[in-house]
């Protein structure tokens, strides 16, 4: 069973759809789910964020309605605003939501995706010292610089 969180993920993936973007009331999102708005700027900002191929802009003064846009297909752009985020290191969740958006994006495929998240996992960068975030960047940076001058 899936959990609200996960519920009000596949609604909005839903209504998307194909679609470039998809406006949407914050409160009437929650009244739906019978959730504070505050569960709905949680699913906004963790599942609907750059590293998951998506924008939100908020609209202040417009009744809380947010806009989710898809990012930008174009490669080199999002991947320089990937790189540019990067220097403070990276967890290992944010990592595969950015492997996950390369091979949706068609430029790795499943197999080349697993075996980057391997290259990155905890297991593979643990050492006395916890510097996975910074090396797990480190990592993402060069392989994502990588498929920067081939896109």
């Amino acid at each position: 069973m899936s959990n609200i969180s996960d519920m009000i993920e596949e609604f909005l993936l839903d209504t998307l759809g194909e679609a470039e973007h998809l406006d949407i009331s914050r409160n009437e999102l929650a009244n739906y789910f019978n959730v504070s708005p505050s569960q709905i700027n949680y699913v906004l900002s963790t599942r609907f964020n750059f590293e998951r191929g998506y924008i939100i802009e908020s609209k202040r003064g417009g009744g809380g309605y947010v806009t989710i846009m898809r990012a930008d297909d174009d490669m080199p752009e999002w991947i320089n605003g990937i790189i540019s985020k990067l220097n403070d290191g990276i967890d290992y969740r944010s990592a595969c939501y950015i492997l996950d958006e390369v091979e949706h994006k068609g430029v790795i495929d499943e197999d080349k995706k697993e075996l980057l998240k391997i290259a990155v996992s905890q297991n593979a960068l643990s050492n006395p010292f916890k510097l996975e975030n910074k090396l797990r960047a480190q990592i993402l940076r060069r392989i994502l610089m990588k498929i920067k001058h081939k896109a």
